[in-house]
């Protein structure tokens, strides 16, 4: 690292200072050149604190100046791509904050403008002025990974090792997964997959992979511009892909069997088992909420349903089994759109 001082006129408020960053760091991003303007009234003894302050943003070049006429904050691009370099123009107000196209920091605020350096490097000036969705990700970036985490799971799942199923899945995406060390160990034990996800989307099917587990799926924008899958602990994520969404639509149309009138009589009979054979004439699979009903100590396969004989649609056969075990139903739709049932216990108010 170099650093020259220089004064300019004899005056602080006039001087210039450099910075000079040579480290390989430097050159793994689009370089930045920071050149900050001091406008009338800003105090003079600031300018030491802030270039104090820039030195840890791994720039390429820095330097404070007395503001020319004309001087406003600016970004000016060289290059395109991987060679693509940024000179920034920022003002230096009265008010001692830092102005910059799209954003105004202070002394106190340097995460935020950390923050707005790492978007200029990622994606230029077009970068900074998209607002951000979930996860980080700008509206478009976002409408990406759900397009890419569209793609259907082509085999069954069901009693298969979590660690083979998640590989099948990520070799049909075009996103890969990250994960660490103790977190690949989890991936890595017996547990096998609990519910068929054959036919539900990618993204869907993770999300309900992961969640027996206490994992999570989160898209991440990698330093370098590249969107990845991490898996993660629960604990760690303050958002995650879902398992499923609501639809847009009422239940008639996302599931019309739902509906649909049968003669039914059912006594005594495991939950599950009269869940299966709902199951085989719905055509939308079942999901269980594992975890919620191991904290709660439902086992379906204990517990005895009865239904009375008579005439009704599966909805409500569904509503009237469940409750006996304190269970409802959820209709979701995957990433794609395609109907399931979300099973979980009643909430408790």
């Amino acid at each position: 690292m170099l650093i020259v001082i220089r004064k300019v006129l004899g005056l602080i408020i006039a001087c210039t200072w450099v910075m000079t960053v040579t480290s390989a760091a430097v050159h793994a991003q689009p370089r930045v050149e920071l050149e900050l303007v001091t406008e009338p009234g800003f105090p003079p003894a600031s300018s030491h604190r802030w270039m104090h302050a820039l030195q840890d943003l791994r720039l390429g070049h820095l330097q404070i100046r007395s503001a020319y006429p004309g001087d406003r904050p600016d970004i000016r691009q060289r290059g395109e791509g991987a060679s693509a370099s940024y000179r920034v123009i920022g003002v230096l107000t009265a008010g001692n904050t830092l102005r910059l196209p799209g954003g105004e920091f202070r002394l106190s605020e340097l995460s935020g403008l950390r923050d707005w350096l790492e978007k200029l490097q990622r994606g230029g000036e077009q970068r900074l002025r998209e607002t951000e969705a979930a996860f980080g990700l700008t509206p478009t970036q976002l409408v990406g990974v759900h397009e890419k985490l569209c793609v259907p799971v082509n085999f069954s799942t069901q009693g298969q090792r979590t660690f083979d199923v998640l590989n099948r899945i990520a070799a049909s995406l075009s996103l890969s997964f990250l994960a660490d060390g103790p977190t690949r160990v989890v991936l890595r034990d017996e547990e096998p997959v609990r519910d068929e996800l054959q036919g539900l989307t990618a993204g869907t099917a993770v999300a309900a992979i992961l969640r027996p587990l206490g994992l999570v799926l989160v898209p991440q924008e990698q330093p370098d511009g590249q969107i990845r899958l991490a898996i993660l602990p629960v604990q760690q994520a303050s958002e995650s892909w879902p398992i499923g969404w609501p639809s847009d639509r009422a239940p008639r149309e996302t599931l019309p069997d739902l509906f649909s009138f049968l003669n039914v009589e059912i006594a005594d009979t495991p939950l599950s088992e009269a869940l299966e054979a709902i199951g085989e004439r719905l055509p939308a699979p079942f999901l269980y909420d594992h975890n919620s009903l191991a904290r709660q100590r439902i086992a379906p396969a204990e517990i005895p349903v009865s239904l009375p004989e008579g005439r009704t649609y599966y909805q409500r056969i569904l509503t009237r089994l469940l409750s006996q075990a304190k269970l409802t139903s959820e209709l979701r739709v995957d990433d794609a759109g395609t109907p399931f049932l979300w099973i979980s216990p009643v909430r408790r108010h």
